[in-house]
């Protein structure tokens, strides 16, 4: 697992790599949703997903990260699109 010193004796471990190493490869898709194929981090609605299957993907990301290995992710969203 790649790691990098983050100060006070933390580290940061890259969230695309969990989420990678998870199962959920980029260029993913279930339905209307999946990740990008640029970027693992990048959930996408390729058409007709509402709010709720975005946010619903996004916390079956999480669980799984978190039980591959113990590690909570905190997504920080942007919208993009109309709203």
């Amino acid at each position: 697992m790649p790691q990098f010193p983050a100060g006070d004796q933390k580290v940061k471990i890259p969230a695309a790599w969990l989420v990678e190493h998870s199962g959920f490869n980029k260029g993913l898709q279930r339905g209307a949703v999946g990740i990008s194929s640029k970027h693992a981090l990048a959930i996408i609605n390729r058409g007709g997903a509402r709010a709720a299957d975005i946010v619903e993907f996004k916390n079956e990301i999480q669980q799984r990260v978190h039980a591959s290995f113990g590690i909570e992710l905190h997504p920080e969203p942007v919208f993009v699109g109309k709203f």
